[in-house]
């Protein structure tokens, strides 16, 4: 009798299939993590959640910890120790608090002093520990950048940290398959950055939601490694819950003998399992979008959004043509705030600042696609007396390829400000940022409100159009100063070298934990009983006072602003809640703000008529302020995947109720009538005898809202199941176990005894 044939499956279906731990009844799968990236921001809540309950890292092996987003990257020559190298008080205690925990808890890291240190979705990928395959997984949205490899990689909020920190795992619910397909010849000046923006332009900052996009045709065949991940790094821009390209000989050239990449005859075995990594031909998508490569040129954003688009040579558009009231209130927002008039030519806009960085477009290949445009501008031509321009590279081994291929001198020579590693002003929680009214071209990924300093405003561009509008003082379109198109990175007058000479370091052990017992050496840990108490309140019914709100595309930045951030705690951020909205910028006084007036100062709910409320960011400091200020329930046409996700782990309750009966509740909250939201009953249920509104929530998140039940605690009732796919995973993946796991080891890469040398020029 011949064998069953299995029905034919997309990258993403493969991948989730080989993680699966154990399923629930609902669909809610237990998914193993291969990866875990972890920086200053969103860990200190999870390490102290563990501290507080007795728990160890399960697998430090797996585990990669860098500082990045509150790091200063002006120079560190005299730098001696975190502590008095970082002068704002509340970044200096998020990074000393991550030294700290990685010596605690015996987690590799790569400190300010190591020059390995760098943006988590730099180095990741740098050193060889993105690979194919794999299960990816950080406190950060943008850690979509990792699915270039054909790795399924996706933000976590904080709780979720903990979670895969002590557990290895992590309960998911199964996406939807998308597929985006670009096929064709780009042109001119047309790079990587300006496919990803006209993508967004035109499904939106939702389009991808409650999905996985897998990028397909000519053009990301095409593509460099680096290329790859700037796209896949901005999928979360389009709402999606990871972004994917299929392995090929592009990913696995790149990743050969990187340091953490396996070597020798572990590396044939990879590589024959990655070869496999490939959507099956008549394998189904739920959606599907082909684009001509043709169709796009240059891309600059106009507003406040990811998705407020439009090609250099166009025009800022007019909110009076839209018809969607929402919509057009939002644009009309989003053109005060930039300081702009509809039908302004986006090359007459003029700027202060331009920034070239950030976790989308900080690579070696984007800081020689900026140097070829300086140098087209000729051998003499300097940065415009109007601005002020900064080169970041994405880490230190970045910082010192590109001074070996001269591309330092280039840019300083030209009057750009040549910085260290590290996030700088893509959000500005370091000293790096925007003042009030400043206008930057940026190559980073996001144009929110106040996201690069308040006040500051933000055009998204790519690096060569960074450095174009460097150069000229204003947007301008790439194409008029160069003659080949910037996305070919290489050049008769830039000598290219080769990126594995500066990944030199031998790859070591995690340090064991300080204080805590070892890991054993059957990869067995100690662990506390499944019932540990829960701090998560239980919500089965809240009634109270709603407060409407009819703005759409709510990022996390306008919810609680990035200097908020700089917290230990989960709670005191009452304040902080929506603060740029309820605040004079100027004067500091309390605006009129919804949530300022009495009586929806006391709001236990928010009815929000705009859709995809929470987009933006991973970090979970976003509900905990709503929380602090009381409300405990969110009502909306629809919600960003991750902000969903963070809500109900902490005990908070998203309610998605079409846009109609949204409205309808939020007239009911104006006349200031209170709602009742049962969870049990899901149902929503209005005043004075009005019907009520039915709604569903996942049957496992509703039991454990409902109970308040801890996720970790649950999930360390299923121990055997994790041990015995561990114990698959190391026979079938075993260059997946890092130093001290059941004896493995991972080949280390041979050390170069050849010292770069810088090019002449």
């Amino acid at each position: 009798m011949p064998a069953p044939v299995s029905p034919p499956r997309t990258l993403y279906d493969k991948i989730w299939d080989d993680h699966i731990v154990d399923v629930q009844g609902d669909g809610l799968a237990l998914i193993y993590i291969d990866r875990h990236l972890v920086h200053e921001v969103t860990s200190p809540q999870a390490f102290e959640g563990l501290r507080n309950a007795g728990r160890p890292v399960r697998r430090p092996d797996c585990t990669l910890a860098t500082v990045d987003h509150n790091v200063p990257t002006s120079s560190r020559k005299a730098l001696t120790t975190v502590e008095s190298f970082i002068a704002e008080p509340d970044s200096r205690a998020q990074c000393m608090a991550l030294e700290e925990n990685v010596k605690e808890f015996g987690v590799t890291y790569f400190g300010m002093k190591d020059r390995r240190q760098g943006i988590v979705h730099v180095i990741g990928p740098e050193q060889g520990f993105t690979l194919p395959g794999t299960t990816c997984v950080c406190g950060d949205s943008h850690t979509s950048t990792h699915g270039a490899f054909g790795s399924l990689a996706f933000g976590i909020g904080t709780s979720e940290v903990e979670h895969v920190l002590a557990t290895q795992t992590l309960l998911q619910k199964k996406a939807k398959n998308m597929r985006i397909s670009v096929d064709g010849q780009l042109g001119e000046g047309v790079t990587s950055k300006d496919v990803i923006l006209y993508i967004i332009g035109i499904i939106g900052t939702a389009g991808g939601t409650g999905a996985v996009i897998e990028y397909a045709g000519s053009v990301f065949r095409g593509f460099s490694m680096e290329a790859r991940m700037s796209v896949c790094n901005m999928s979360i821009e389009a709402g999606a819950r990871a972004g994917m390209v299929a392995p090929d000989e592009v990913t696995f050239e790149y990743l050969k003998n990187r340091p953490l990449a396996p070597k020798g005859e572990a590396w044939e075995t990879a590589v024959t399992y990655w070869k496999s990594l490939k959507s099956d031909e008549a394998a189904k998508f739920d959606s599907e979008i082909r684009i001509d490569a043709a169709e796009i040129i240059p891309t600059v954003t106009w507003g406040t959004s990811p998705q407020d688009v439009v090609p250099i040579t166009g025009s800022v558009p007019d909110p009076s043509t839209f018809t969607d009231p929402v919509t057009k209130a939002s644009a009309e927002r989003s053109l005060k705030y930039m300081g702009l008039t509809p039908n302004t030519r986006m090359e007459d806009i003029t700027v202060d600042k331009v920034f070239i960085g950030s976790c989308t477009n900080s690579r070696i290949e984007d800081l020689r696609s900026a140097a070829k445009v300086v140098l087209a501008a000729g051998p003499e031509a300097k940065v415009a007396s109007n601005v002020v321009a900064m080169i970041v590279p994405g880490s230190g081994v970045i910082k010192q390829h590109a001074e070996v291929e001269g591309l330092d001198v280039i840019f300083k020579r030209a009057g750009f400000d040549w910085r260290e590693a590290g996030c700088s002003m893509c959000l500005g929680m370091n000293p790096d940022q925007l003042s009030a009214g400043e206008r930057c071209a940026s190559t980073s990924n996001r144009n929110f409100e106040g996201r690069q300093g308040s006040g500051g405003r933000t055009h998204l561009v790519s690096p060569a159009m960074a450095a174009a509008a460097a150069m000229t003082g204003k947007l301008t379109d790439v194409r008029k100063l160069v003659g080949a198109a910037p996305h070919d990175s290489t050049s008769a007058k830039m000598k290219v070298v080769n990126a594995r000479d500066f990944l030199t370091e031998e790859v070591v052990a995690s340090p064991l934990p300080q204080s805590r017992q070892p890991i054993a050496s059957d990869g067995s840990t100690t662990l506390p009983p499944s019932e540990t108490p829960s701090s998560v309140e239980k919500f089965i019914v809240v009634k109270g006072l709603a407060a409407p709100l009819h703005i759409e595309n709510v990022d996390t930045d306008m919810i609680i602003p990035k200097q908020f951030l700089k917290t230990l705690k989960r709670t005191g951020l009452k304040n902080a809640l929506f603060y740029t909205l309820r605040k004079d910028p100027t004067t500091g006084a309390e605006t009129d703000f919804v949530l300022n007036r009495k009586p929806y100062d006391a709001a236990k709910i928010l009815v929000v008529t705009g859709k995809n409320f929470g987009c933006g960011s991973s970090r979970e400091h976003a509900p905990w302020s709503l929380l602090d200020f009381g409300i405990r329930c969110v009502i909306a046409p629809s919600f960003a995947d991750i902000f969903r996700n963070n809500c109900m782990q902490n005990g908070m309750l998203p309610v998605i109720l079409p846009q109609e009966q949204c409205r309808e509740l939020a007239e009911d909250a104006e006349q200031g009538l209170d709602l009742e939201v049962d969870l049990e009953k899901q149902e929503v249920r209005r005043p004075n005898g009005k019907a009520s509104f039915s709604f569903e929530t996942d049957t496992f998140r509703r039991h454990c809202l409902l109970n308040g039940l801890d996720d970790i605690g649950l999930t360390l009732q299923k121990d055997d199941s994790i041990n015995s796919f561990e114990q698959r995973r190391s026979a079938v993946w075993p260059w997946l176990d890092g130093f001290g796991y059941k004896g493995s080891k991972i080949p280390v890469a041979p050390v170069s005894t050849r010292k770069p040398k810088k090019n002449d020029w």
